[in-house]
């Protein structure tokens, strides 16, 4: 999992006013909480739109006055309803001792051999909820899907468990080899 630092300098709790000025001069409010936690600071908005674009699962070191460090996640992105301006950003604290419940894209390897021989591939679903301790934190999870042969499945049981917990019933189906059904020319309406 990519790990991103952020250098930050706490700010004085302000009014409404105070931060539409920390707008206006081109920066994002941000928070950060956890436990006993609840730090404010802001960021470059020029910063936070290239953390958004980019955006896969990351951890965020914020380094706050160069003095207390905190491994945090993105949790929650607010937007203005009108102009889709991003607002607002908040940091959960994440604690080593402590399993933490996401969602991660499923990344297929290879091409189904079934394709090959004419099938169809079909992509059931394309995230996974897992859970984790912050040190086993993944961004994706890859499954090999060369030997996926016309007619069968690759289910949730099928991937390898890394020191994460899949919150999906082990018989779903993440995705599939179906046969291309040809119409022939008498089947066809007139």
């Amino acid at each position: 999992m990519k790990r991103i630092i952020l250098k930050v300098e706490k700010r004085v709790i302000g009014n409404k006013k105070h931060i539409k000025s920390f707008r206006e001069y081109g920066y994002t409010p941000c928070i950060v909480y956890g436990k006993n936690k609840n730090i404010k600071f802001v960021l470059d908005s020029y910063l936070v739109e290239k953390i958004i674009k980019n955006n896969t699962l990351s951890k965020f070191i914020v380094s706050i006055n160069n003095e207390i460090n905190i491994t945090t996640i993105l949790k929650e992105i607010q937007y203005n309803p009108i102009t889709e301006k991003i607002l607002h950003l908040d940091f959960f604290e994440l604690n080593p001792i402590k399993y933490i419940t996401y969602e991660v894209p499923i990344k297929p390897i290879g091409k189904a051999k079934g394709v090959s021989q004419g099938g169809e591939y079909i992509s059931k679903i394309r995230t996974l909820k897992i859970k984790a301790l912050p040190k086993n934190m993944v961004d994706h999870i890859e499954i090999n899907i060369e030997n996926l042969d016309i007619g069968e499945n690759y289910y949730v049981k099928n991937i390898p468990q890394k020191k994460i917990v899949i919150l999906h019933d082990s018989n779903t189906v993440i995705s599939a080899v179906k046969p291309i059904i040809e119409t022939s020319q008498s089947l066809k309406p007139k």
